[in-house]
C-alpha cells in the first residue's frame, strides 16, 4: 500500500571559531487517516449477550487491517484523505478455508465467498482529530458468511500412520457487525492501536462486545514477552500478556503508553 513519507524534521549545527552554534526546526506534518497493514492482536470485552452462549465466549481474536486509498489524488496518485479499511477476522477465515478445502465452496464461488469475510467502511476524515485518532463510525458492509454442512471424512485405509478422518460440520452462519471504530494515528503509533464495538452473531445467538487491538500480533506466555524490544510491538505501549489469547494485548485506554 501506498503511504505518505514521514518527513523527519532536521536540525543543523553550523560551527564557527566562536563556536556559535544555529539550530532551525519544524513541526512534524499531520499523517492521514489509516491502519497499519497486518494483523492486530484484538481482546474481546463482552458487553451484552449470554455468557453461557457460544457467541459470548470469544476471549479476542487475530484482526487482519488494511487500508486503501481511493482514486482522485493529484496528478494521477491516489486521495490520501478518502480512505477504506477492511477488518477480516482470523477465525473467520477459518471457517472458510476449511470449508473450502472440503469442497463446501464452489470454486467459481470462492472469491465472493473470501470478499464476503471483510467488513468494509470509510474513515470519516482525511486526518487525525486533535486528540490524535482516526474514526470509522459505521461500516457499510459487515464480515457475514453462510457456510454448508460439511460431511463426514472417512479415515483412509491405505494409509495405516495417518488418521484423515474429519467429522461432519453443521451449515453456519456468521456476521461480525463492527461500529465506532478509531484508531490512535501519530507519528509514533501510525494506526497501530485501535478499538471498536462488535456486535457477533452465530447461527441464532448474538453477542456485543468492545474490542482493543494492537499492532502487530504477538505471540505471549508472560508479560516479560510483551515488553521485549525485539518484538516488533513499539516499546512505548503499555501491553500485557492475555495467557487465554495467547497474545500480547493493550493495557490501558488508547492512547496506551506507558
Amino acid at each position: 500500500m501506498l503511504t505518505r513519507p514521514t518527513i523527519l524534521c532536521a536540525t543543523f549545527l553550523l560551527a564557527t571559531s566562536a563556536t556559535v552554534a544555529l539550530t532551525t526546526s519544524c513541526a512534524q506534518p499531520l499523517l492521514n487517516c489509516t491502519s497499519a497493514h497486518g494483523y492486530f492482536a484484538a481482546e474481546y470485552t463482552l458487553e451484552s449477550g449470554d455468557p453461557d452462549s457460544a457467541c459470548g465466549q470469544l476471549p479476542g481474536d487475530v484482526l487482519g487491517m488494511q487500508t486503501y486509498f481511493q482514486e482522485g489524488g493529484q496528478n494521477g496518485t491516489p486521495d490520501y484523505q478518502n480512505a477504506k479499511l477492511a477488518i477480516r477476522p482470523e477465525s473467520l477465515g477459518v471457517l472458510i478455508d476449511n470449508a473450502e478445502a472440503r469442497g463446501g465452496i464452489a470454486p467459481e464461488d470462492s472469491d465472493e465467498v473470501f470478499y464476503q469475510g471483510n467488513a468494509i467502511g470509510f474513515f470519516t476524515t482525511g486526518f487525525p482529530d486533535d486528540d490524535t485518532f482516526c474514526m470509522v463510525d459505521e461500516f457499510e458492509e459487515d464480515a457475514a458468511v453462510s457456510l454448508p454442512e460439511l460431511p463426514e471424512v472417512l479415515d483412509d485405509p491405505e494409509t495405516e500412520d495417518e488418521d484423515e478422518s474429519l467429522p461432519a460440520e453443521p451449515a453456519t452462519e456468521v456476521r461480525y457487525s463492527w461500529s465506532n471504530a478509531r484508531f490512535v494515528v501519530s507519528a509514533d503509533a501510525q494506526g497501530t492501536q485501535f478499538e471498536a464495538d462488535l456486535e457477533y452473531s452465530r447461527d441464532g445467538c448474538t453477542a456485543s462486545y468492545h474490542v482493543v487491538g494492537v499492532y502487530p500480533a504477538v505471540g505471549c506466555e508472560t508479560n516479560d514477552d510483551c515488553n521485549d524490544d525485539k518484538n516488533g510491538i513499539n516499546p512505548d505501549f503499555s501491553v500485557r500478556c492475555n495467557t487465554d489469547l495467547g497474545m500480547c494485548v493493550l493495557d490501558d485506554e488508547l492512547p496506551a503508553y506507558e
